[in-house]
């Protein structure tokens, strides 16, 4: 697949973003609230970039599970995602306030999920 350099740019944002959690997990206090906010962001700019390799506008959303399901349409094989996806919306908000607090099992489920987004998309644009 050729990718635009429109594409790119977003498989570049989503690559630091996850490379920003990981430091972050293994930071020394790890930092698990904002693991999975950057766990999330990295998954919703692949998906993202996934629909603009398509000629999809990607809606303006931070919902992985709406940007899983548009990725269903064009290909049946994103559909393994929406078990893997569950719940990794939640952090682009829910832990950034201070009702609700993370821990590192749920950093590293987080990393899990983002990992399996980052590895479908790229295989799918060519990238693997």
């Amino acid at each position: 697949m050729n990718v635009s350099p429109e594409v790119l740019d977003w498989v570049r944002k989503a690559e630091a973003d996850l490379a920003a959690a990981y430091r972050l997990v293994e930071g020394d206090p790890p930092l698990p609230d904002q693991t999975g906010f950057f766990c999330q962001q990295s998954a919703e700019k692949y998906l993202k970039a996934f629909l603009l390799a398509w000629g999809q506008v990607p809606p303006r959303t931070h919902d992985v599970d709406v940007l899983v399901e548009l990725s269903m349409a064009i290909d049946p094989d994103f559909s393994h995602l929406q078990q893997v996806v569950e719940g990794l919306t939640e952090y682009a908000v829910i832990f950034r306030y201070p009702e609700e607090w993370s821990d590192e099992g749920s950093a590293s489920d987080s990393l899990d999920q983002a990992d399996q987004v980052r590895a479908l998309v790229r295989k799918k644009l060519g990238l693997a």
